[in-house]
């Protein structure tokens, strides 16, 4: 995301919010996609179990899930920063924050039915979700602090290795807390066509 952070930002300073915003939500579009085998690995670390390097590539569907998921929910919390002074995009966050790991679980057929699962995972736990995130961005915001300090190469560097660290951790925080929501609610026994296949084949196995 950073390679169109940093393009998207030149053209803001230009006054040219049009096209910094187009660009933004690219990179968040591409890199929102490209994070899904990470979503699958955390699940892999939440569980104790041994994380799987290949499993996110056996279904490559999924890729195509994650985009059209990550394209609505970044497109919601852009606009919302950019246009509504942020508060939109703590709705979209609320809302749409498991749509990743339903995904990677196997639970979403298609990208628009993760959000609205999503929707329906966090009914009754809002306040709670808003905690975490709350929790989770100011963790995230310490992890890029070396970028106050300037934007040389060693604070660069740095930033990226904290950032590493901190959304590493959040990552898997937030599976731990998606199967602590999934234990509880209702949808934890419906069974999509993703889900009742992997059933399959573990039987299987």
């Amino acid at each position: 995301y950073g390679l169109f952070r940093f393009p998207a930002q030149q053209l803001l300073n230009d006054g040219n919010l049009r096209d910094s915003t187009i660009v933004d939500l690219v990179g968040l579009l591409v890199s929102g996609t490209l994070a899904y085998p990470w979503f699958s690995y955390a699940l892999d670390a939440a569980r104790g179990e041994q994380v799987d390097i290949k499993r996110p590539f056996a279904n490559r569907k999924r890729f195509a899930y994650q985009a059209v998921g990550s394209f609505w929910f970044w497109a919601g919390a852009l606009l919302g920063v950019r246009f509504f002074f942020g508060l939109p995009s703590i709705l979209v966050l609320l809302l749409y924050a498991f749509y990743g790991y339903l995904i990677a679980d196997g639970r979403a057929d298609g990208g628009t039915h993760a959000l609205g699962t999503s929707v329906r995972l966090g009914e009754g736990k809002r306040l709670g979700l808003f905690a975490f995130a709350a929790l989770f961005l100011i963790f995230n915001l310490f992890g890029g602090i070396a970028l106050g300090f300037g934007f040389s190469i060693l604070n660069i560097v740095g930033a990226v290795i904290g950032m590493a660290v901190t959304t590493s951790v959040t990552l898997v925080s937030g599976a731990a807390i998606y199967q602590a929501v999934l234990a509880d609610s209702p949808i934890r026994n419906e069974r999509t066509g993703a889900s009742k296949q992997r059933i399959k084949k573990k039987g299987k196995r």
